[in-house]
């Protein structure tokens, strides 16, 4: 019999796609585990009680959405003990990423899945394990997190098309690292994504080969786009078509390194912030993350 812990958001989503944390817990104890469930407090509270769970937990179940995920995979990196998914928010980019889009596939992962270990990454030593959004991207996640809940991952799609109509990019210069050297970029700069994992920003994928455990990072940049070129290319970024524009640059390595003259719009698996002007490395960490998931990594 493993031991559960249950770390549930219980505002997560909105209330039509929210899973009640006393059906999960009656669905994995009828399965045969035993079971703990803590209701989270407050911004922070998951990561402390993942913490918390380890070596005294078998594996610690994140029920909500990517903000949930995000806080309770930073409480388990490196240590060994496993996390699992059942999806209960707005967008889930990083449940569907794992091949659990819905609890019932969380469900079917922990009873009869595999512990994959996948890469943590870092924006100046936060870490994450998704993806980091910049400039628009960040401007967007801010957005959407102030809109109704029960819009669901149509709530990014809002916020999208109004940061498109409103914001024209900062200057940024990006030096991404890899086995071939530096590629260097410069110049104004609408959008970047920086990804671990393939989907971001509610099923969004802008680095649809990004893989969580190949050790590198997949970084999407755009150059300014006007308001119309923008909108065109959102269908194809949700539908995992590669994006193709003279404005866009995809570029892959293990650390990416940004300087910007300004204060830059930031999200870390969705969590809206920002980040001063300055210097700023985002890296793949030596430490990995267990996941339990019914499938390879992607």
């Amino acid at each position: 019999m493993s031991r559960l812990l249950v770390i549930a958001n219980p505002f997560a989503g909105n209330t039509r796609k929210r899973f009640d944390p006393a059906a999960a817990v009656r669905l994995l104890e009828e399965a045969g585990h035993e079971v703990a469930v803590h209701l989270t407090a407050g911004p922070g509270d998951a990561t402390v009680q993942a913490g918390r769970a380890v070596g005294v937990h078998d594996l610690v179940v994140a029920l909500g959405g990517d903000g949930t995920v995000h806080e309770v995979a930073l409480g388990l990196a490196g240590t060994g003990c496993p996390l699992a998914v059942l999806p209960s928010g707005s967008g889930n980019d990083f449940a569907v990423a794992i091949g659990c889009a819905t609890v019932a596939d969380g469900l079917r992962a922990i009873a009869s899945g595999g512990d994959h270990p996948i890469d943590v990454c870092a924006l100046d030593g936060t870490k994450f394990v998704n993806s980091v959004g910049l400039l628009a991207s960040g401007l967007v996640s801010a957005r959407a997190s102030g809109l109704w809940r029960w819009l669901g991952g149509f709530r990014y799609t809002l916020a999208a098309v109004a940061t498109l109509l409103k914001y024209r990019g900062q200057d940024i210069a990006w030096e991404m690292e890899g086995d071939d050297g530096v590629e260097r970029i410069s110049g104004k700069f609408f959008f970047a994504e920086v990804c671990n994992g393939p989907l971001t920003g509610g099923g969004f994928r802008f680095a649809p080969d990004a893989k969580f455990d190949d050790g590198l990072l997949d970084a999407c940049l755009i150059r300014p786009l006007g308001p119309a070129a923008g909108m065109k290319l959102l269908p194809a970024a949700s539908s995992g078509k590669r994006l193709e524009h003279e404005a866009i640059s995809v570029v892959r390595g293990r650390r990416l390194g940004f300087t910007c003259r300004q204060e830059v719009a930031v999200h870390l698996d969705g969590e809206p912030s920002v980040v001063a002007a300055g210097h700023h490395v985002i890296e793949v960490l030596p430490e990995k993350l267990l996941v339990r998931m019914m499938k390879e990594t992607g």
